[in-house]
């Protein structure tokens, strides 16, 4: 998969050199483009942006409306080496952990050469997390009691002040960087089941503010069309 990024990187930079030989931001109104992390020189390849699904949209000239979004969930089944099974167990335990990730933005265009484009812009961030065991009730580890069951969750919210700046080497292909000074509140709960009872209790809440560059120093790569 890599490989293949890399190789329609490639074809792309090169048809757009061809094509323009004088690059020009993009920035009007109804400009769209796909937004993706763009991984170092040593190991090339675009790759999610934000976690997920990255886009962008000018709403007005220099106006933009920006989106990521993110989703993954996975199970881990474990088999019940007990045979035959007592009844009060089951066959089975599965460990099933899911996230989703919103970061809705505004940007604003605040000044211009012929390549470079500067940007200021806010941000919003919503994460839901979560990690349910199926078979114990006590924790996240494995266990096959009938109707048992725990689940650990988490909710981060966030906002923040955006300050960035995006070159266009090539006509509709752009990379940008951006600064980000941010807020965030996460909170979380357990919840332990059985047949008999259901307990939810709260657990501990994180807030914090931070400054630094955004999605760990790599740039990001966006295809306008």
């Amino acid at each position: 998969m890599k490989r293949l990024a890399v190789l329609v990187l490639v074809l792309l930079f090169l048809t757009s050199v061809s094509v323009a030989g004088d690059p020009k931001p993009v920035t009007h109104a109804g400009a769209k483009a796909l937004l993706f992390d763009l991984g170092g020189l040593a190991d090339l390849a675009a790759g999610n942006y934000g976690g997920g699904l990255g886009a962008k949209y000018y709403i007005g000239p220099d106006l933009a409306l920006r989106l990521s979004l993110g989703f993954t969930t996975a199970t881990t089944t474990t088999k019940n080496p007990v045979s035959p099974l007592p009844v009060n167990q089951v066959g089975e335990s599965k460990l099933t952990g899911t996230e989703f990730t919103m970061t809705p933005a505004i940007t604003y265009n605040v000044a211009k050469t012929s390549t470079v484009v500067a940007y200021v812009g806010a941000m919003f961030a919503y994460t839901s997390a979560s990690d349910k065991r199926e078979g114990n009730a006590g924790g996240l580890g494995v266990g096959y009691a009938s109707g048992a069951s725990y689940r650990q969750s988490s909710t981060t919210l966030g906002f923040g002040a955006l300050l960035g700046v995006e070159w266009f080497p090539w006509e509709n292909i752009s990379f940008s960087a951006e600064y980000r000074l941010g807020y965030a509140h996460t909170s979380s709960e357990t919840e332990s089941a059985t047949t008999a009872t259901s307990v939810t209790t709260d657990g501990p809440t994180t807030s914090g503010f931070g400054l630094g560059s955004a999605n760990s120093g790599a740039l990001t790569l966006s295809l306008y069309f």
